[in-house]
């Protein structure tokens, strides 16, 4: 009991952490994203923005939004156990009782509070120009990112230092590797399905934000596929020494 107690008293420390690492950023990137598209958007359509998807400009909102997700995931999790071990922190959070493991499992989740926070703020602004645009779809979507490529974050954090180079390599890379060879049927088409299944984000991003709704087997791939890194993080930490 005592553990937990002060495990949960870390979580304020949390929080305030990533206010000030990471969600300040994030916001930042809200606002100018906000301002400069969907402002000079609405003052472009007029009218014609209350559309909704019949909206000439609502793939272009869309595709920017999906973006801006998984850009604040790649914020939210950058540095997420790296930077303590970079900088010697640990010596410090760790001289008490506490389990590594499920401190940065909380953080993680913290970090997921986080980022869905902010993207509320970003539904929020987005559905004062675009009256059709559902908050909720979009947290939903927001939610599923971060658990999709804010695993695989985590798990890279707790096996390198240079975590946010290597989770936007696996990303891009993983995309690029399948539109060049997924389609195919030779030993590399094999290959690149063993990479993160970012080839269903687009379908996944366009039906779930739009509709509230997805093919099944997408979501859990993409699900399933960031849990397994996030708990494959969490067994390294377990067995790995943050003094490496």
């Amino acid at each position: 009991m005592k553990r937990a107690a002060s495990l949960a008293r870390y979580s304020l420390w949390q929080f305030r952490d990533f206010v000030f690492e990471r969600g300040v950023p994030i916001l930042i990137l809200v606002f100018l994203w906000g301002y400069v598209l969907l402002v000079s958007l609405r003052n472009a359509m007029g009218p014609q923005m209350a559309a909704g998807r019949a909206s000439p400009i609502w793939g272009l909102v869309l595709q920017a939004a999906s973006t801006l997700v998984s850009l604040s995931v790649l914020i939210a999790v950058n540095g997420i156990v790296s930077t303590d071990r970079k900088l010697g922190y640990y010596r410090f959070l760790f001289s008490k009782p506490v389990n590594p493991v499920l401190y940065y499992a909380q953080f993680f989740f913290v970090c997921m509070v986080g980022v869905v926070a902010s993207m509320l703020v970003l539904s929020s602004l987005m559905r004062t120009i675009l009256p059709t645009f559902s908050i909720v779809n979009f947290l939903l979507y927001t939610a599923l990112i971060y658990v999709a490529m804010g695993g695989i974050g985590f798990f890279l954090s707790v096996a390198t230092r240079y975590d946010w180079v290597s989770l936007a390599a696996v990303w891009l890379g993983s995309r690029i590797l399948r539109d060049l060879y997924g389609a195919k049927s030779d030993w590399r088409s094999k290959t690149v399905e063993l990479l993160p299944p970012v080839h269903k984000l687009d379908e996944v991003a366009n039906s779930l934000i739009g509709t509230g709704t997805a093919h099944a087997t997408d979501v859990l791939w993409l699900l399933g596929y960031g849990a397994l890194f996030f708990v494959l993080g969490l067994v390294a930490l377990r067995w790995r020494s943050l003094a490496d």
